[in-house]
């Protein structure tokens, strides 16, 4: 065993970052934490930026980030254990917000051209 818990020494962990895209922190808290919260206090934040520069690498880590959070909220719908309407509703929503995704990413190019 290793030093730091009860994982095997020649076993790797994972980061937060790797676990987020693999679903691991289960469905509401990928969704409502990782996902909602984290998309809102993006928003405001990406709202306060004066400078169009920032904007655009702001912009680019938050797609970023979105794509990682998005795949970890299908991936724990699969895993999901309890009602089957819950998964259906986060991966409906999942397909909304990869259009996000596609909007961002198209405001970013858009940003990049007039710089």
């Amino acid at each position: 065993m290793s030093e730091t818990g009860n994982t095997p020494s020649g076993v790797k962990q994972k980061g937060f970052f790797s676990k987020l895209a693999s679903g691991d922190f289960g469905l509401a808290k990928t969704y409502w934490l990782y996902g909602v919260l984290v998309g809102l206090i993006v928003n405001a934040v990406t709202r306060a930026i004066p400078s169009v520069g920032i904007l655009a690498v702001v912009l680019a880590v938050t797609i970023v980030y979105q794509a990682l959070a998005l795949l970890g909220i299908w991936r724990a719908a699969d895993r999901y254990q309890g009602r089957k309407v819950w998964a259906i509703l986060a991966k409906i929503a999942t397909v909304l917000g990869w259009l996000g995704v596609l909007t961002s990413a198209w405001v970013l190019v858009e940003i990049l051209a007039y710089l």
